[in-house]
């Protein structure tokens, strides 16, 4: 699914499920809705204009790839529904995109941002400035061993040490948003995994059902092929049938007609017969005389 759509945002995150809801088809938008809640979608990278992603569907996994470009909203998706101009996986994922782009009540900040130079922290402005006691080092150095012992365990990062509002505490807050989106993606992963096994059992089932349909369909066809051959021997014996009731009918036309000559005939001897006892009397009449 490709589509394409004027969009005068700057970035993905200010488009709102609202403005979402007013572009789409409503039900694209519903389903899409239901998948991100059911957490459905796997994140695989974001930025302000673009972000890729997966959805775990009725039917399978699908990739979208979303982004703004030139005044344009434009969604690709590796599904063949028709929804447009976004299907309900496109919209799953920006959903998801908005719950995943809020602002945690920590500041955010990239680690890799974060230099020590002399005893001092080179930060962003929008990062608290000053200099980095030795303590809450020696704190932070403590912390991120059992970060890490609870991360290679896989625990929940532990809370953060009690330090004020310097450069160390927003390294240990950002941390914790860190692990806290590790572990959502770890929960929608075995989400995902749970639900292709799932299906995968669901099409083994329906492979061995499919194989145990195809041998009946073979011993059916068997069967119908001998009931054919026992057809075809009633009807040759049905046919032979009725030859044999035809020569029966001219057999009893000739027999009728033999009996009849045969009456004929023995009316004809009764006659003889009748004539030769008038010839014996007149005989015995002439013998007396």
């Amino acid at each position: 699914m490709k589509g394409r759509i004027a969009c005068s945002a700057d970035c993905l995150s200010v488009l709102e499920a609202a403005m979402i809801s007013s572009v789409v088809q409503p039900n694209a938008f519903q389903l899409g809705k239901q998948y991100q809640a059911e957490r459905r979608v796997q994140m695989v990278d974001a930025s302000d204009t673009e972000l890729t992603s997966s959805v775990m569907g009725n039917s399978g996994l699908y990739e979208q790839t979303i982004r703004l470009s030139q005044g344009y909203l434009e969604a690709k998706c590796s599904c063949t529904l028709s929804e447009q101009p976004i299907c309900r996986h496109g919209v799953a994922a920006l959903l998801e995109y908005q719950r995943w782009s809020k602002p945690k009540s920590a500041p955010q900040a990239r680690a890799g941002n974060l230099r020590l130079r002399a005893g001092k922290s080179i930060a962003p402005a929008s990062m608290p400035s000053g200099d980095v006691k030795l303590s809450e080092l020696t704190q932070f150095t403590e912390w991120m061993q059992q970060v890490v012992h609870a991360i290679q365990t896989d625990h929940p990062v532990p809370d953060q040490p009690n330090m004020g509002s310097g450069v160390v505490s927003t390294w240990t807050q950002v941390i914790r948003q860190l692990d806290e989106r590790r572990r959502e993606r770890e929960v929608a992963q075995a989400g995902l995994d749970m639900d292709l096994r799932d299906r995968e059992a669901m099409v083994a089932r329906l492979t061995q059902d499919l194989e145990v349909s195809v041998k009946e369909l073979k011993s059916l066809q068997v069967i119908c092929k001998d009931l054919q051959r026992e057809v075809d021997h009633h009807k040759a014996a049905a046919n032979k049938t009725a030859d044999l009731s035809r020569q029966i009918e001219q057999f009893d036309v000739e027999v009728k007609s033999i009996a009849s000559l045969m009456t004929e005939k023995g009316r004809r001897l009764e006659g003889l017969a009748d004539i030769c006892r008038d010839v014996a009397s007149m005989l015995k009449c002439l013998g007396k005389v």
